[in-house]
């Protein structure tokens, strides 16, 4: 599992100009280090209302980094 800093370093990608691809490739897989290993984690325990929580959790990561995407990717110009 990454650590915190290395997280941080994949997030912040765009500022050093890595491609759309290469900056998707780092958010997904933190949303599932960090939401996705959560719902596994309810899941397993039998947590019905953790599951919930945590799949509404996953969903809404995954809006907010498609709206990122949207907002702050890079654009062609800026990609390499």
């Amino acid at each position: 599992m990454n650590s915190e800093a290395t997280l941080n370093a994949q997030s912040h990608a765009l500022d050093h100009g890595s491609s759309i691809e290469h900056w998707a490739m780092n958010r997904a897989h933190q949303i599932v280090v960090h939401q996705g290993m959560r719902l596994i984690e309810a899941a397993q325990s039998l947590d019905r209302k953790q599951t919930s929580a945590n799949t509404y959790a996953l969903r809404a990561a995954i809006m907010e980094c498609l709206i990122e995407a949207m907002k702050d990717g890079p654009h062609p110009a800026a990609a390499e």
